[in-house]
C-alpha cells in the first residue's frame, strides 16, 4: 500500500467571521473547544450562516496538515456516487454491480447493486486476509453471506467495493476520478489516499488524508443543496434520497444518521434529544463526527480519536444553544435562495423489521 494524490487545487477561501461578527456566542465557543481538547480531538471547526466561528487544532496540528478522516470516507464515496449518476457514468443505482465487476457476473454476487452498496444491505463481508499489493483482486475476493437487500449491516468495506466500481464506470484510477469528479470542484486541496503496489487500484474503506477545512467541505455541500462555487455538483434529488431513512432503519440513511427520532435507548448514543430536529450527522467508525443542521445553517466538524462515551448531541447542542442571532421567520432549509417552513415533528416513525435472508446460492451459469 503506497500514497496516491487526490488532485486538488490552491484551496476555496472560506470566509472567517471576526472576532466581534460572530454568531455564537464566545462562552459556547469556549465550551466547545473544551470539549474538544478533553476528548483528545486533534482538529474541531464549526460553521455557522456562512462563516466559520470557530477553527481549533491541537498544539501538534497544522491547519494545512493532512488529517484521517477518522470514517467520513463513506461519505466521500457516497457524494462521488452521486455525482457520477449526474453525469452518467452509472445509468442507475439499482444497476448490478456486475456491470462493472464482471468477474461476478456469473455468480451470486450479480445480485449485489449500487443502491445494496449504500444503504449497507449488499450482505458482503470482507475478506479474511488484510489488503494485499492488489487492490481489485482484493475487493473481489469478498465472500457473499446473506442474500442483497436483507441483511442491514453497513461496512467500511462496502465502501472499498463502490470505489472500485467507480474507477471502473470513469475508467480510470479512483484519485484521478475523485479528483476531477468532486474535490477540485468543491475547492479542496490535494488529498492523500492508499494504492495498491501496482498503482491502479485504491483503498478507501479507510486511510485518506485531508486538510480539515477540506473535511468540513463536505457538510457544506449538503447545507447548500450540492452547490460548490456557485454551480450544481450533487443532485438535489440525490441529496434528498441520501437524507431518507433506508427500509432497515429510521435513523440511518446512505451512510448519515439522523439526530431524530429521540430514543434514549435507541441506536444513536445521546443523553438527550438534539436542539434542532433536522441533525444529521456522519458517524465516522474511528472517531470522525461531522454535523449539519440546515435550519440552523450549522456544520460541526470534530477530528480525532474514537472516545468511549461520546454523546452524540452534546457538542451539537451546545454549539446550537449558543447561537447569539435569532433565525429568520421562515428557517431556512437551504443556505441561500428561498426559504422554505420546516414541517412540524408529531411523532416518530415505526422502528422498521428486518429479516436476513441466508444466501441461497444461484448455479454458476445463472
Amino acid at each position: 500500500m503506497v500514497p496516491a494524490e487526490v488532485p486538488g487545487g490552491a484551496g476555496a477561501v472560506l470566509p472567517v467571521a471576526a472576532p466581534d461578527s460572530r454568531s455564537i456566542g464566545e462562552d459556547g465557543l469556549k465550551a466547545a473547544q473544551g470539549l474538544a481538547e478533553k476528548a483528545g480531538s486533534t482538529a474541531l471547526l464549526v460553521w455557522h450562516r456562512g462563516a466559520l466561528q470557530l477553527e481549533w487544532y491541537a498544539p501538534q496540528v497544522r491547519p494545512f496538515d493532512r488529517l484521517p478522516g477518522g470514517g467520513l470516507e463513506d461519505a466521500l464515496m457516497v457524494m462521488l456516487t452521486g455525482q457520477a449518476l449526474k453525469t452518467g457514468l452509472l445509468p442507475s443505482i439499482d444497476t448490478s454491480v456486475a456491470t462493472w465487476l464482471p468477474e461476478w457476473k456469473d455468480g451470486p454476487r450479480a445480485r449485489v447493486t449500487v443502491r445494496h452498496l449504500l444503504e449497507g444491505s449488499s450482505g458482503l463481508d470482507a475478506p479474511a486476509e488484510p489488503p494485499g499489493p492488489d487492490a481489485a483482486a482484493w475487493t473481489l475476493s469478498a465472500p457473499l453471506a446473506a442474500e442483497p437487500g436483507t441483511r442491514f449491516q453497513p461496512s467500511a468495506f462496502e465502501t472499498q467495493v463502490l470505489g472500485l466500481v467507480l474507477s471502473r464506470a470513469a475508467g480510470k484510477p479512483l484519485p484521478a476520478y475523485l479528483g476531477e469528479g468532486l474535490w477540485q470542484p468543491l475547492g479542496a486541496r490535494p488529498a492523500t489516499l492508499m494504492a495498491d503496489g501496482k498503482g491502479t487500484g485504491a483503498y478507501v474503506h479507510c486511510c485518506v488524508e485531508a486538510a480539515a477545512r477540506d473535511w468540513l467541505r463536505l457538510g457544506l455541500l449538503v447545507l447548500d443543496r450540492g452547490e460548490a462555487g456557485g454551480a450544481g455538483l450533487i443532485p438535489v434529488h440525490w441529496l434528498d434520497e441520501m437524507l431518507r431513512p433506508v427500509p432497515f432503519s429510521r435513523h440511518d440513511g446512505w451512510r448519515v444518521r439522523f439526530g431524530w427520532p429521540f430514543e434514549r435507548q435507541g441506536t444513536v448514543q445521546a443523553k438527550e434529544a438534539f436542539a434542532d430536529g433536522d441533525t444529521v450527522f456522519w458517524q465516522g467508525r474511528e472517531g470522525a463526527r461531522l454535523t449539519v443542521s440546515r435550519g440552523q445553517e450549522l456544520v460541526v466538524l470534530r477530528l480525532g480519536p474514537p472516545v468511549a462515551d461520546w454523546d452524540e448531541s452534546r457538542l451539537a447542542n451546545l454549539l446550537s444553544r449558543a447561537v447569539t442571532t435569532p433565525p429568520p421567520d421562515n428557517r431556512k432549509i437551504m443556505s441561500r435562495g428561498s426559504s422554505t417552513e420546516l414541517p412540524p415533528i408529531t411523532k416518530p416513525p415505526p422502528v422498521p423489521k428486518v429479516e436476513t435472508v441466508p444466501l441461497d446460492p444461484l448455479p454458476a451459469n445463472q
